[in-house]
């Protein structure tokens, strides 16, 4: 009995983990593509760039991820092992961003495992085992790939949070506030009259 409890806690927790990494997938790709209308293009080369610039920020983990499913995906017909070592490094680095999510005011964390070395140090071995595996082809190829894809989605990718409302949305909002003063200039009119109806109500009649 021991045993098999043990045994459907252990699968339950499994499936737990799975259907909150579904949910957190599903959560990600909703902000990366939520909608098509989601994508309009800028209206000039100076707000583009200043677009691509803020999503290339902004999105810069979902490019990531992109691009290094690419590069695993190019990787995995032929050099096997390079996948093996390439997943066994990402797995290292996603160690390095959870420390430094668990512990964010660790100046131990931040003077010995500085995040730009870190980065290199990983670039370097990625680098030196698709050079070793003769994998280079592959990797242009991810990048071929890849790379239009972060250009574009850059480019086009509108940042409601960011960016002004629309005409529609100001019309209405201008709409909303006009009727919210109409009411409010009723609602004092009723309470300015209101003094003066009681004054009236109570205000002796005269005789006929």
């Amino acid at each position: 009995m021991g045993a098999a409890g043990a045994i459907r806690r252990a699968a339950a927790a499994a499936a737990d983990r799975a259907c909150a990494g579904a949910r957190g997938f599903r959560r990600a790709l909703a902000r990366f593509a939520p909608r098509p209308s989601a994508f309009a293009p800028a209206a000039d080369a100076e707000a583009a760039a200043v677009r691509a610039v803020r999503n290339l920020r902004t999105f810069r983990f979902h490019y990531a991820v992109l691009q290094w499913a690419l590069l695993l995906a190019s990787l995995a017909p032929r050099h096997r092992a390079s996948v093996v070592f390439l997943m066994a490094a990402s797995k290292g680095l996603l160690v390095y961003g959870g420390l430094l999510k668990a512990f964010p005011n660790s100046a131990l964390l931040r003077r010995l495992l500085d995040r730009r070395l870190v980065a290199a140090v990983f670039l370097a071995l990625v680098l030196a085992d698709i050079v070793a595996a003769g994998a280079v082809a592959n990797l242009l190829a991810a990048l071929a790939a890849g790379v239009p894809i972060v250009v574009l989605h850059a480019s086009f990718r509108v940042r409601d949070d960011l960016e002004g409302p629309s005409p529609e949305a100001a019309g209405e909002n201008g709409k909303d506030d006009e009727t919210a003063a109409v009411v409010e200039k009723k609602e004092d009119g009723d309470v300015e009259a209101g003094p003066t109806r009681r004054s009236m109500a109570a205000a002796p009649r005269s005789p006929k």
